[in-house]
């Protein structure tokens, strides 16, 4: 059956549908370059939180995925663009060296100094209980070393600190490990929702599925392609909630489910079930370019 969804350009997940870990998943290598000889616009579209996009291009390019940078769009991205946007210029950055990287450009911050916003990425060092502590002193204005105690303004004259988040995914598909076998883990959502309960703040999203996120990605795509509407746009990942929730549906792009990654037989059973469903990456290519 020939294009039966009539698209002209797709946002493509990574982890959980294009790659596990370290692995990509069936033929999906094979895939992407398909759709290249096709000439079907495409991105990709990643949460991770874990690398910089200099780590994860490399990543893709060393399982064998033609990638460049005009070819990716993070979260992590996202939020430095929001960092930028707003004239921050201390976020407190909990989140792993390599992710860190996305941020070189921003003067760096010491505890002296002061934070002016609270960035969350996923690495279990910051992510402890005294990094978490220290992100919540941030937030409600609290010392966090001796000098800041000493200097520290009245509490009516501090503008309130803002938290940000790539993302809210309570968990995720992990490969194994040395301690583990492969299944799901916990994302950063459980910790975003413990600081916003601990501050009754509520955090800035900006990476998948938000609709901001999501019109960036279309703008980019219009760039390559002039007239391309929402609607002819796909959007393929293996979580129905944070690949292709919110944002995806006010903006009418389409929502490919792949049974890969993350994804669990309940996923199609949800108050908002996708377009289509696929077993893999690959088998949505081949349905697409028959």
């Amino acid at each position: 059956m020939p294009n039966p969804l009539k698209l002209k350009a797709l946002l493509i997940d990574l982890n959980g549908t294009l790659h596990i870990g370290h692995d990509s998943t069936p033929n999906a290598v094979t895939a992407i370059d398909r759709l290249r000889a096709a000439r079907i616009p495409f991105i990709f579209c990643s949460n991770s939180t874990k690398e910089s996009s200099a780590s994860l291009l490399k990543k893709l390019r060393d399982m064998g995925f033609r990638a460049e940078q005009e070819d990716l769009m993070t979260s992590l991205g996202a939020c430095r663009q929001l960092v930028e946007d707003r004239g921050l210029k201390r976020p407190l950055l909990l989140m792993s060296p390599s992710a860190k990287e996305e941020f070189a450009s921003l003067p760096s911050s010491s505890d002296e100094k002061g934070y002016d916003s609270v960035i969350l990425g996923l690495h279990e060092e910051s992510l402890s209980y005294q990094g978490l502590n220290k992100a919540f002193r941030v937030l409600k204005g609290e010392p966090i070393s001796p000098s800041s105690a000493a200097t520290l303004p009245d509490h009516t004259t501090i503008s309130t600190p803002a938290l940000i988040a790539p993302h809210a995914a309570m968990y995720m598909q992990s490969p194994a490990s040395s301690d583990l076998p492969a299944g799901l883990s916990l994302g950063i959502g459980p910790f975003v929702r413990a600081l916003e309960e601990a501050t009754s703040m509520k955090a800035e999203i900006v990476g998948k599925p938000t609709k901001g996120f999501f019109q960036l990605a279309l703008k980019r795509l219009e760039a390559d392609r002039e007239g391309i509407r929402p609607d002819e746009v796909a959007v393929i990942g293996d979580d129905v909630n944070n690949d292709l929730g919110e944002g995806a549906r006010e903006l009418g792009l389409k929502r490919i489910l792949v049974r890969t990654g993350k994804y669990r037989p309940d996923a199609e059973k949800s108050d908002h079930p996708p377009d289509k469903v696929c077993d893999t990456f690959s088998a949505f290519v081949d349905d697409l370019l028959k």
